[in-house]
């Protein structure tokens, strides 16, 4: 199964940032991450409770942790494939390389999905990235392509 995954927003950690994958024939699944959720992942990560450690400097690091498990949640939710080529947008420039092994290990060890690709491209004007925008535009949540992982689902992709 090929899926493309793309974000609207300016930042994973900024309000109303939409996530989303599709696979370009209709399947799609956004997550828009809320004021709650950012506020618990940022104090969870100044205590020390994932493996990264706090400081101004992971901070990119941490975004990349985080844009990964959402990716983890969006997968888990759609029917399982035994095996995925990944198409990414190229949002959190110079953390490609930590997106790519994160989700290597994740999708394969906590998810148990192959991954036989995983690239980085420009998706303007892909069905992934239409439908993000759309979804950031949604200020009423009205369509019905949400899905809302708990802080506890997102959080077991960070331990």
């Amino acid at each position: 199964m090929r899926l493309e995954v793309d974000m609207s927003g300016c930042d994973v950690l900024k309000t109303g940032s939409i996530i989303a994958i599709a696979d370009g024939k209709g399947l799609i699944r956004g997550f828009q991450i809320d004021e709650k959720i950012i506020n618990e992942l940022l104090s969870n990560w100044k205590i020390g409770r994932y493996f990264c450690k706090y400081s101004k400097r992971n901070l990119g690091f941490f975004k990349a942790m985080i844009y990964s498990s959402v990716v983890c949640c969006l997968i888990e939710n759609i029917d399982k494939p035994k095996e995925i080529e990944l198409e990414i947008c190229r949002d959190l420039r110079y953390h490609e390389n930590d997106i790519q092994q994160r989700l290597h290990k994740l999708l394969r060890k906590k998810v148990g999905i192959k991954v036989n690709s995983i690239t980085f491209k420009n998706l303007r004007g892909s069905d992934v990235d239409n439908y993000a925008y759309l979804m950031f535009k949604d200020i009423y949540n009205l369509l019905p392509t949400y899905i809302n992982p708990s802080l506890l689902d997102i959080e077991k992709f960070l331990i």
